[in-house]
Protein backbone atom coordinates (compact mmCIF):
# COMPACT_ATOMS: atom_id res chain seq x y z
CA UNK A 1 0.00 0.00 0.00
CA UNK A 2 2.86 2.46 0.91
CA UNK A 3 4.65 1.22 -1.88
CA UNK A 4 1.83 2.46 -4.41
CA UNK A 5 1.58 5.56 -2.70
CA UNK A 6 5.18 6.17 -3.49
CA UNK A 7 4.44 5.53 -7.15
CA UNK A 8 1.60 7.51 -7.21
CA UNK A 9 3.07 10.28 -5.73
CA UNK A 10 6.20 10.41 -8.54
CA UNK A 11 2.97 10.04 -11.38
CA UNK A 12 1.59 13.25 -9.62
CA UNK A 13 5.52 14.74 -9.76
CA UNK A 14 5.64 14.44 -13.20
CA UNK A 15 1.93 15.57 -14.33
CA UNK A 16 2.39 18.44 -12.58
CA UNK A 17 5.74 19.23 -14.34
CA UNK A 18 4.65 18.69 -17.59
CA UNK A 19 1.59 20.89 -16.55
CA UNK A 20 4.37 23.52 -15.73
CA UNK A 21 5.82 22.96 -18.77
CA UNK A 22 2.44 23.52 -20.50
CA UNK A 23 2.01 26.85 -18.19
CA UNK A 24 4.85 28.47 -19.52
CA UNK A 25 4.25 27.98 -23.05
CA UNK A 26 1.16 29.65 -23.05
CA UNK A 27 2.10 32.41 -20.82
CA UNK A 28 5.10 33.03 -23.33
CA UNK A 29 3.69 33.15 -26.56
CA UNK A 30 5.77 35.96 -27.45
CA UNK A 31 8.81 34.05 -27.73
CA UNK A 32 8.34 31.75 -30.27
CA UNK A 33 11.74 31.19 -32.29
CA UNK A 34 12.49 27.46 -33.38
CA UNK A 35 15.44 27.15 -30.78
CA UNK A 36 12.55 28.10 -28.14
CA UNK A 37 10.44 25.50 -29.18
CA UNK A 38 12.43 23.07 -30.23
CA UNK A 39 13.90 23.53 -26.39
CA UNK A 40 10.68 22.97 -24.86
CA UNK A 41 9.45 20.20 -27.13
CA UNK A 42 12.93 18.50 -25.83
CA UNK A 43 12.18 18.94 -22.03
CA UNK A 44 8.80 17.91 -22.93
CA UNK A 45 9.49 14.50 -24.42
CA UNK A 46 11.96 14.12 -21.46
CA UNK A 47 8.75 14.41 -19.17
CA UNK A 48 6.63 12.22 -21.20
CA UNK A 49 9.03 9.00 -20.75
CA UNK A 50 9.39 10.00 -17.03
CA UNK A 51 5.27 10.00 -17.07
CA UNK A 52 5.43 6.99 -19.15
CA UNK A 53 7.69 4.68 -16.96
CA UNK A 54 5.83 6.18 -13.74
CA UNK A 55 2.14 5.18 -14.86
CA UNK A 56 3.83 1.84 -15.49
CA UNK A 57 4.93 1.06 -12.25
CA UNK A 58 1.31 2.59 -11.21
CA UNK A 59 -0.46 -0.16 -13.66
CA UNK A 60 1.65 -2.95 -12.47
CA UNK A 61 1.23 -1.81 -8.43
CA UNK A 62 -3.06 -1.77 -9.07
CA UNK A 63 -2.72 -4.80 -10.83
CA UNK A 64 -1.08 -6.82 -7.90
CA UNK A 65 -3.55 -4.49 -5.73
CA UNK A 66 -6.81 -7.52 -5.25
CA UNK A 67 -9.65 -5.26 -4.77
CA UNK A 68 -12.18 -3.53 -6.74
CA UNK A 69 -12.23 -0.34 -8.60
CA UNK A 70 -14.09 1.33 -5.69
CA UNK A 71 -12.21 0.22 -3.44
CA UNK A 72 -8.85 1.46 -4.73
CA UNK A 73 -9.90 4.74 -5.81
CA UNK A 74 -11.41 4.99 -1.59
CA UNK A 75 -7.82 3.59 -0.08
CA UNK A 76 -5.83 5.45 -2.33
CA UNK A 77 -7.58 9.31 -2.81
CA UNK A 78 -4.05 10.13 -4.57
CA UNK A 79 -5.52 7.77 -7.88
CA UNK A 80 -8.22 10.65 -7.82
CA UNK A 81 -5.87 13.87 -7.67
CA UNK A 82 -3.79 11.80 -10.37
CA UNK A 83 -7.00 11.38 -13.03
CA UNK A 84 -7.39 14.86 -12.80
CA UNK A 85 -4.16 15.73 -13.85
CA UNK A 86 -4.13 13.46 -16.46
CA UNK A 87 -7.35 15.31 -17.72
CA UNK A 88 -5.80 18.86 -17.43
CA UNK A 89 -2.53 17.66 -18.85
CA UNK A 90 -4.26 16.06 -22.12
CA UNK A 91 -6.98 19.12 -22.02
CA UNK A 92 -3.66 21.27 -22.58
CA UNK A 93 -1.99 18.85 -25.03
CA UNK A 94 -5.23 19.57 -27.49
CA UNK A 95 -4.89 23.39 -26.59
CA UNK A 96 -1.24 23.31 -27.61
CA UNK A 97 -2.21 21.02 -30.59
CA UNK A 98 -4.41 22.93 -31.61
CA UNK A 99 -2.19 26.60 -31.78
CA UNK A 100 0.48 24.43 -33.46
CA UNK A 101 -1.70 23.30 -36.19
CA UNK A 102 -2.62 27.19 -36.51
CA UNK A 103 0.50 28.30 -36.98
CA UNK A 104 1.55 25.49 -39.52
CA UNK A 105 -1.64 26.40 -41.52
CA UNK A 106 -0.30 30.22 -41.00
CA UNK A 107 3.22 29.43 -42.36
CA UNK A 108 2.24 27.46 -45.11
CA UNK A 109 0.29 30.45 -46.68
CA UNK A 110 2.63 32.82 -46.01
CA UNK A 111 5.31 30.47 -47.52
CA UNK A 112 3.19 30.09 -50.92
CA UNK A 113 2.21 34.54 -50.89
CA UNK A 114 6.16 34.68 -51.21
CA UNK A 115 6.21 32.05 -53.75
CA UNK A 116 3.68 33.79 -55.67
CA UNK A 117 5.54 37.18 -55.14
CA UNK A 118 9.22 35.83 -56.21
CA UNK A 119 7.20 34.44 -59.61
CA UNK A 120 5.74 37.73 -60.31
CA UNK A 121 9.57 39.44 -59.38
CA UNK A 122 10.88 36.72 -61.87
CA UNK A 123 8.40 37.26 -64.74
CA UNK A 124 9.95 41.55 -64.12
CA UNK A 125 13.44 40.58 -64.65
CA UNK A 126 15.67 42.97 -66.54
CA UNK A 127 17.26 41.34 -69.29
CA UNK A 128 21.12 41.71 -69.11
CA UNK A 129 23.13 44.19 -70.96
CA UNK A 130 25.34 41.77 -72.66
CA UNK A 131 21.57 39.85 -74.20
CA UNK A 132 20.46 43.67 -75.32
CA UNK A 133 24.32 43.70 -77.00
CA UNK A 134 23.67 40.17 -79.38
CA UNK A 135 19.99 41.05 -79.58
CA UNK A 136 21.39 44.29 -81.82
CA UNK A 137 24.29 42.91 -82.71
CA UNK A 138 22.22 39.69 -84.08
CA UNK A 139 20.00 42.30 -86.15
CA UNK A 140 22.99 44.14 -87.88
Amino acid sequence: MNGLNALLSASIRHYEALLAMFGAINNDKSNTSPATLQASCTEILLVQTEITLADNAVTLALQAENHNQAAISHEFPLIERRLSLMRQAFNHNRSLLATILNMQSLLAHEIKEIQGGRAALHGYRQISSTQNGSILNASR
